[in-house]
């Protein structure tokens, strides 16, 4: 009998008409953490009108984000490449984990390389909750295959960019400070990674933090702090890779080559973004071999 595995995320909106839809059901279901519960269902809804009327244009802008389908193609790969059935679902996007056809008998496998309480976390108490118990891999990111895809796009990146002098801005995605208080190894291990990847290529490096909610209690610096704070000390030529995500998305097609991009172009600094390939064998290798521990796990 095949090992089935149940592939989790938080997910994404495709395209502008499914914001208001992504963003209602992430801040219903954060509303006790954040303080929300007080304003009651109908202000949540409030709320994600406004956010949707803002951020809908800017994915209409980019035509929509390819997140969603890239993450299930990666799913179906790794399984296959371990023998496995593949099941994906996600938190706020849909297929949403509340409408897959599954019961007992399966393993969880998050498709976030790095744990974290606020992404991998939040998708294994919703596992949870529908599902009860489950057996699951927390994160694979020691897997090599999965440090040879990273160190492979940096260097096809330093190559294609062309630039005598580059430094690397690696961009991580910016969750609340007091997780990482707490002891979320989020922050350690996507600095762990960053010093792997650039010190081995022998690179100049920074850790910047996008995706910043609230000026306060998140971590930080953010890209553009940090691309002010670089072009002070005279940096000229940066090369960006996008550390915290596995495919394009849009914090990458909008917040980094649009936002970003602009940032840079006003201080003078030379700017490459390195695309990120989720149809790499070796990224598939690493969820794979997440896949194959996930199955032993049953």
């Amino acid at each position: 009998m095949s090992c089935r595995l149940v592939f989790v995320h938080m997910g994404a909106p495709s395209g502008p008409g499914e914001v208001y839809d992504y963003v209602y059901r992430f801040l219903w279901d954060t509303r006790r953490h954040t303080g929300l519960w007080r304003l009651g269902e109908e202000g949540i809804r409030r709320i994600a009108r406004a956010e949707a009327a803002r951020v809908a244009p800017l994915y209409e802008a980019i035509g929509g984000s390819p997140l969603v389908e890239s993450l299930r193609w990666l799913a179906g790969e790794a399984a296959g490449a371990a023998g496995a059935e593949a099941v994906v679902g996600f938190c706020y996007a849909r297929p949403l984990l509340e409408d897959l056809d599954v019961d007992g008998g399966f393993a969880v496998v998050p498709l976030y390389p790095v744990y974290s309480a606020a992404t991998t976390g939040r998708c294994f108490k919703k596992a949870e909750a529908l599902w009860g118990p489950v057996a699951r891999v927390e994160e694979w990111w020691r897997e090599p295959g999965y440090l040879e895809w990273v160190s492979a796009g940096l260097r096809r990146g330093v190559e294609e960019s062309g630039f005598d002098e580059p430094h690397v801005l690696f961009t991580v995605h910016s969750i609340p400070r007091r997780l990482v208080e707490a002891g979320d190894p989020y922050l350690s291990s996507y600095l762990g990674i960053a010093e792997r990847v650039a010190g081995g290529l022998g690179l100049r490096y920074t850790v910047a933090f996008q995706s910043i909610h609230g000026k306060r209690g998140w971590l930080g610096p953010g890209v553009e702090e940090t691309l002010e704070r670089l072009a002070g000390e005279g940096v000229g030529e940066v090369v960006v890779y996008p550390l915290s995500f596995v495919a394009e998305n849009f914090e990458t097609l909008y917040e980094l080559d649009v936002e970003a991009r602009g940032a840079a172009e006003r201080l003078g600094v030379s700017f490459y973004r390195v695309r990120l390939r989720h149809r790499d064998p070796r990224l598939v290798e690493a969820l794979a071999a997440a896949a194959r521990r996930a199955c032993r796990s049953l």
